[in-house]
C-alpha cells in the first residue's frame, strides 16, 4: 500500500497529497484512501506530476471513467477526453463561479486540471459549496430543497459546434441540493449559465437569484485559492464544489492546462442528509 499523507490547505477545504505517484499503479487500498480524502477536502493537490496524454488518462482512472467534452473544438486531437486550456486558442477564463458539465444526465464526479505551462496569475478557485449551504438560514435550505434547475449548453456560447449542442444540448433537470453519494452532506448545486431556467420561475428572475445566492455564498471562509506551480496536478469534487479560473495572468505568457471530467452519478437529493 502506497502512504499518503495530507496536508490541508485550508481551514474548510483543500488538501496536498504526499506520497502518491500516479505513474505506478494504484492498489484498491490506496484507492478507496483518495476517494476518501476527495469526499471529505472537496479538493487535493498533488505536486510533481509530469504526464504524457496516454498517462494522464491512466492516472484519471484512479477516480473514475472519464467523460467526454463537449466544446470538442478544445479538446485534443490525438486524445480526445482531454481538454486543452489555453488563451492562445481564443479560450476565454471561466471565471464566473459554477460547477462542470451540469448539462449532463450523469454530472462529473471530478475535475482533474494538470498545469504543464503556467504564468504568473491565473489562479483557480474552489468553493465549499457543503460549507455555503450549511451557513444558509434554516428557511432558505428548506426552499432550496423544493428547486430544480433545467440545464443545457450555455446560451451565450457561440463558439459550440453545431453537432456538440445536438448531442449535449438536451434539457435535464437536477436539484439545487445534491447529497453527496458518499460523504452524505447536503450542498447547493447549480451552473449558472447552464442553468436555462428554475423550474417555475422565468430564465430572468432565475438569474437574478441564482447571482444574488452566489453573492451570499460565496465567501474567502469556505474558498481555496490555489496558485499554480508547473507539475501541479489539482482535483476537485464537482458534487460539493464550485470552482473560478482567474483571468489576471499576463497574456504574453504561455498558460496552458489539461483538464479531464470524471463520470459521476445522477444528483439526488436526500432531504434527511445533513
Amino acid at each position: 500500500m502506497t502512504r499518503l499523507t495530507l496536508t490541508p490547505l485550508h481551514p474548510l477545504i483543500g488538501a496536498e497529497v504526499a506520497g502518491l505517484d500516479l505513474h505506478k499503479p494504484v492498489d484498491a487500498e490506496t484507492n478507496a484512501e483518495l476517494s476518501a480524502a476527495l469526499s471529505e477536502h472537496l479538493a487535493l493537490v498533488v505536486r510533481d506530476q509530469h504526464f504524457t496524454p496516454p498517462e494522464y488518462l491512466v492516472a484519471a482512472s484512479v477516480f473514475g471513467p472519464v467523460m467526454r467534452q463537449h466544446y470538442s473544438q478544445y479538446n485534443m486531437p490525438d486524445h480526445p477526453d482531454i481538454g486543452v486550456i489555453r488563451h492562445r486558442d481564443g479560450q476565454e477564463p471561466a471565471s464566473m463561479w459554477h460547477t462542470d458539465h451540469t448539462n449532463r444526465e450523469r454530472p462529473p464526479k471530478a475535475t482533474m486540471l494538470h498545469g504543464l505551462k503556467v504564468a504568473r496569475g491565473g489562479d483557480t478557485s474552489i468553493a465549499s459549496m457543503r460549507a455555503a449551504y450549511a451557513a444558509l438560514p434554516e428557511a432558505e435550505r428548506q426552499y432550496l430543497a423544493t428547486l430544480r434547475t433545467r440545464n443545457g449548453i450555455d446560451d451565450h456560447r457561440t463558439d459550440v459546434r453545431s453537432e456538440d449542442r445536438e448531442k449535449y444540448d438536451v434539457p435535464v433537470y437536477h436539484p439545487m441540493v445534491r447529497t453527496h453519494p458518499e460523504h452524505g452532506s447536503n450542498a447547493v448545486y447549480f451552473h449558472i449559465t447552464k442553468a436555462h431556467c428554475i423550474e417555475g420561475m422565468t430564465p430572468e428572475d432565475s438569474k437574478t437569484y441564482m447571482t444574488d445566492l452566489l453573492v451570499r455564498m460565496i465567501r474567502p471562509e469556505i474558498t481555496y485559492q490555489h496558485e499554480w506551480r508547473k507539475g501541479d496536478l489539482l482535483i476537485f469534487d464537482n458534487r460539493a464544489t464550485m470552482h473560478r479560473a482567474h483571468g489576471d495572468y499576463d497574456r504574453s505568457q504561455d498558460r496552458e492546462l489539461w483538464r479531464l471530467i470524471v463520470e459521476g452519478d445522477r444528483p439526488r437529493l436526500d432531504l434527511t442528509a445533513a
